[in-house]
């Protein structure tokens, strides 16, 4: 083989190392700058994501059901103005055993125990409407060991009452009747109330 067949072979290799370190060096560049821009990419800040909407108010409790009260008397309807006694004929016996009033109506009654003989206490006991005479007798019976209060007991069925009054006194009492229908009273002083009973009707 001539020198120069040697020559020319010897640049062919020369030529192809070049273009295969071209090649390599380029894939090493693009691999570089791929690097490089994806960490000049992380280095961008990432956009704000738009404020999470302010937390939604907490829901109002729930409104407390209103507390039953006693119905406020109708200020167009004028008080009612009773004045209660022993009957003359009978003093077992309420002198006035129906009255008559209106819904929402205020009621001022004036028991005076005028009972002539001693000792005869009374009271006067109003029942809730839907009470009826029946029941007020058993609040009656209920009440008859009940002598540290009057004879009058504790109860729900009871809209209003005075205390015992013994001959010669007196006691006023106010209560409003909330709606139409009948109210019993009685006198629960032992053996009193199946005679001492009225009922104010209210309309």
């Amino acid at each position: 083989m001539s020198a120069h067949s040697s020559s020319e072979k010897s640049s062919i290799w020369s030529i192809i190392n070049v273009v295969i370190g071209l090649a390599i060096g380029g894939l090493v560049l693009l691999w570089v700058l791929a690097f490089v821009v994806k960490g000049l990419g992380s280095l961008v800040p990432a956009p704000k994501a738009d404020p999470a909407p302010a937390a939604a108010v907490a829901a109002a409790p729930a409104t407390a059901a209103a507390p039953t009260t006693t119905a406020a008397p109708a200020a167009d309807i004028p008080v009612l103005e009773v004045t209660l006694k022993p009957d003359t004929a009978n003093p077992l016996a309420y002198d006035i055993k129906s009255i008559s009033a209106k819904a929402r109506q205020k009621v001022k009654l004036t028991f005076i125990n005028n009972h002539p003989t001693l000792p005869q206490p009374h009271n006067f006991v109003l029942g809730k409407l839907g009470v009826d005479k029946g029941k007020m007798m058993g609040i009656a019976m209920a009440a008859m060991t009940l002598v540290d209060k009057g004879y009058i007991p504790e109860s729900a069925d009871i809209l209003a009452n005075t205390k015992l009054l013994q001959p010669g006194q007196t006691e006023t009492i106010e209560f409003t009747l909330p709606t139409a229908g009948e109210y019993n009273y009685v006198c629960t002083f032992p053996g009193h109330a199946a005679i001492m009973n009225g009922t104010i009707t209210v309309q």
